[in-house]
């Protein structure tokens, strides 16, 4: 049997990411502010940063008889994701 270990297990929600989500902040943003859409593009893909949305890739040992996989969530690259942007910069 395969085992499949989401790195989500051991991630810890980021401090900003969290802000935007609670209590739909980032949605009421939207609706009460005139944002740029560059703006709206930079939060859409932080928020998205980490998730399925991205993408995901499966890593797997090259020994055939090894049951372990692991599913690693693609990050945004974005300038400013808080994860994303101190490694770009």
């Amino acid at each position: 049997m395969i085992k499949i270990t989401p790195v989500l297990s051991e991630f810890t929600p980021r401090p900003l990411k969290t802000l935007f989500q609670r209590n739909g902040a980032w949605a009421e943003l939207l609706n009460t502010y005139p944002l740029r859409p560059v703006e709206v593009e930079v939060v859409t893909k932080m928020l998205a940063c980490g998730t399925p949305l991205m993408g995901s890739r499966e890593l797997c040992c090259e020994n055939t008889h090894c049951p372990h996989r692991r599913l690693i969530y693609q990050s945004c690259k974005g300038r400013g994701c808080p994860s994303c942007g101190k490694k770009a910069t």
